[in-house]
């Protein structure tokens, strides 16, 4: 006797990827074995030890088990479940996670070998994890002749209005970084954006093995040197610049939370206390965001020029994650709901365009209308996941705000390690 798993989060290869938003998976007998009625069986986990591990339901639920006792009809017919990544137990590697199938005796009937894929404290990637990123961001470079010039030409001074200064800073942000994780896992399907939590010390991030750090003397410059066959050795953007980028502060540390008494890179307490409304948050970027980018010397300092450092896609990773925390703490992803997304504040004129909850967004839109940029889009639509159907080659503002899928629609595909799937009921 014998069993099929399928769950619906899986590529065209035959691979399986889980965040911690339950996604719908079925189970059936692929022989009865001369059964003659239903054959209960067990789903349960079956990866490695210390690998990723899953939880199961018979409904889309915050609520799942490790285990799950479910009667298999003989005549092969499928039977439904939910399945999803236990929080705080992601995979390192594709295949430390599995669902196996067993009877009541214990014997194997079935699995399927999968991965628990979420973005991390890039301090706390083991070395085999942070290598792989490394590797994925350094072909996507390629020496300044791969597709990531289209990334950094994204975010340049034209284009500042589609994503700063206006209610669209999250949402648009939100979606360049799903953009550049789904390029990365193209390269290697087993890479998440990993993130830089700026206001804890992040020593290891800037080790010569990492993202590196200048020459000690000031006079030498300040391009970073990496060691030989370090995958950024040969990095390059707008044709021949490498990474340049010096601390402003003692990296032993984290960046300052104030200065003269005045807020700079605050604490993720701090952030998530500046309001339960969406307008109250938003100040977030600000403080803590713009003062992450300007606690250093070099490109990451200014808007027009941030992106062509890869060190500004964990740092906004984890502006992200401040706001998926803010979402989960205070219940903000219902985005009808004005304290989840609101317009209030500054507004871009003329109406708002590209800040509204049914606007698209550029340069996925690709709009060389005015006020859009007028010059070519660098990047086409949003790149497509072969695991998930969200948020479509042309997102809104809306499609990137319940990026869990809590209120229906599947997710778009990421988690944070620290940030977990609850479902909602009524909001205030």
């Amino acid at each position: 006797m014998n069993v099929e798993i399928k769950v619906d989060a899986t590529d065209p290869n035959g691979r399986t990827f889980l965040t911690w938003a339950p996604v719908k998976g079925s189970v059936r007998l692929t022989n009865a074995g001369g059964a003659q009625g239903p054959v209960s069986i067990v789903l349960r986990n079956g990866g490695k030890p210390g690998g990723g591990r899953v939880i199961f339901d018979t409904q889309r639920s915050d609520d799942g088990k490790p285990d799950l006792r479910l009667s298999l009809p003989t005549n092969l017919a499928p039977v439904e479940f939910f399945v999803a990544g236990e929080f705080k137990h992601p995979s390192s590697d594709y295949g430390d996670a599995a669902i196996e199938a067993v009877d009541t005796a214990g014997t194997a009937l079935g699995r399927l070998d999968l991965m628990v894929r979420i973005r991390k404290d890039a301090t706390t990637l083991s070395n085999t994890e942070r290598d792989r990123f490394l590797l994925a961001i350094g072909k996507l470079n390629n020496a300044g002749q791969g597709p990531f010039q289209s990334f950094r030409d994204t975010h340049v001074a034209p284009s500042r209005p589609e994503a700063h200064g206006f209610p669209g800073f999250p949402p648009w942000h939100r979606a360049y970084l799903l953009d550049l994780e789904r390029a990365l896992q193209g390269s290697d399907f087993r890479v998440a954006l990993p993130y830089w939590r700026f206001d804890k010390p992040a020593a290891s991030l800037f080790a010569p093995e990492f993202f590196g750090m200048p020459p000690s003397n000031r006079a030498n410059g300040d391009v970073i040197q990496f060691p030989h066959g370090h995958a950024l050795e040969f990095w390059k953007t707008d044709g021949n610049d490498p990474i340049e980028r010096r601390p402003l502060y003692n990296i032993a540390g984290a960046p300052p939370q104030t200065v003269g008494g005045q807020p700079r890179v605050i604490s993720q307490a701090a952030t998530l206390a500046l309001g339960t409304q969406y307008a109250q948050f938003r100040g977030m970027e600000s403080a803590p965001h713009g003062f992450a980018h300007t606690s250093f010397q070099g490109p990451i300092n200014n808007v027009p020029t941030a992106a062509k450092d890869p060190l500004f896609f964990l740092l906004h990773a984890n502006v992200d994650r401040l706001w998926a925390f803010w979402q989960w703490l205070n219940r903000r992803t219902d985005p009808s709901n004005a304290a989840t997304y609101s317009t209030a504040g500054n507004i871009r004129p003329p109406g708002n365009i590209g800040h509204k909850l049914g606007d698209t967004m550029w340069p996925w839109n690709q709009s060389r209308t005015p006020p859009r940029p007028t010059f070519p889009p660098p990047r086409g639509n949003m790149t497509a996941s072969p695991v998930v159907n969200r948020p479509g080659p042309t997102p809104r503002i809306q499609d990137m705000i319940d990026y869990q899928g809590i209120h229906g629609g599947g997710s778009l595909g990421f988690d944070y390690d620290d940030v977990p799937f609850e479902l909602q009921g009524p909001v205030a």
